[in-house]
């Protein structure tokens, strides 16, 4: 029963907002922020330069699945915070670490990366998970995920090289 629910809520959209299946998208660019907060997030995230905020909503068996990205582009370094709302009935039946691991699958999927560390950790008053990956591209990425009245956010880093970007960013979540 687990594994089917896992299945059938579908993709988390993360790590760039990018959901798979049918959904509809509401891109709106805005000027850049000191903190910036997508809806129906518990954080936010400093985002420099020019921020993009999409919209996805995705059905599926459990109901809709609704997700709000907030990213920016620093140089080579994708920067994203994503929340999704989850519907009640997956929170109530289903595990916070079995949630934990699908929306990594996901991430890894979107970025076809493959993870180098996965540990729990804690940061801005949240319990979370931390995980470290390289994508295909030879691209290193970075990601906290939370999850806190039945939204997960996901606050999100790739770069080539220089990761200082990237620890700024997530360390800026609050």
């Amino acid at each position: 029963m687990p594994q089917l629910l896992a299945r059938s809520f579908g993709a988390l959209a993360l790590g760039g907002g990018l959901a798979l299946g049918a959904f509809s998208v509401v891109t709106e660019p805005t000027a850049a922020v000191a903190a910036t907060k997508p809806h129906g997030s518990f954080l936010s995230a400093e985002l420099p330069g020019e921020v993009k905020s999409v919209r996805a909503v995705r059905d599926t068996l459990v109901g809709e699945i609704e997700h709000h990205t907030a990213s920016a582009t620093v140089g080579g370094t994708e920067l994203s915070i994503t929340a999704t709302e989850l519907p009640g009935f997956v929170t109530a039946v289903t595990s916070d670490n079995m949630l934990y691991r699908k929306a990594r699958r996901e991430l890894l999927r979107n970025y076809d990366g493959t993870s180098s560390a996965w540990s729990s950790c804690s940061h801005a008053g949240y319990a979370c998970r931390l995980l470290r990956y390289v994508g295909d591209d030879g691209r290193k990425g970075v990601a906290r995920f939370y999850l806190h009245d039945g939204v997960l956010v996901v606050v999100n880093a790739v770069y080539v090289d220089d990761d200082a970007i990237a620890k700024r960013f997530l360390a800026s979540v609050k």
